[in-house]
């Protein structure tokens, strides 16, 4: 359940949600920007792979950028959702690369 503010008085302060919100849109188009750069990285990662016949899989490195990723969130609280988040964005990612070489050998 999401906290409200209140004012002196005791009333809900709607602008606060508003603003709120508003950061998390902009915050949210800077995550979609970053996500498609990272999917370019992947898609030469993905042709790297391909050239030296490596799997998609790459258990060692994924534990790598989680241990990471984990690591530089300076909040302990929010640890296990950004690893989760981070799993989700690696398991796309794995995705990716997969239909990316069922395209190429698919031509």
């Amino acid at each position: 359940m999401m906290e409200t503010k209140d004012n002196a008085s005791g009333a809900w302060r709607p602008n606060e949600l508003a603003a709120a919100r508003q950061q998390i849109n902009q915050i949210d188009d800077q995550i979609v920007k970053l996500l498609a750069q990272r999917f370019d990285a992947v898609t030469k990662v993905n042709e790297a792979k391909q050239s030296a016949d490596l799997p998609v899989m790459d258990q060692g490195r994924e534990d790598q950028v989680l241990d990471r990723v984990t690591n530089k969130d300076p909040n302990p609280e929010t640890h296990v959702y950004m690893r989760q988040i981070f799993e989700t964005i690696m398991k796309n990612s794995r995705d990716y690369q997969t239909h990316l070489t069922n395209t190429d050998s698919n031509h």
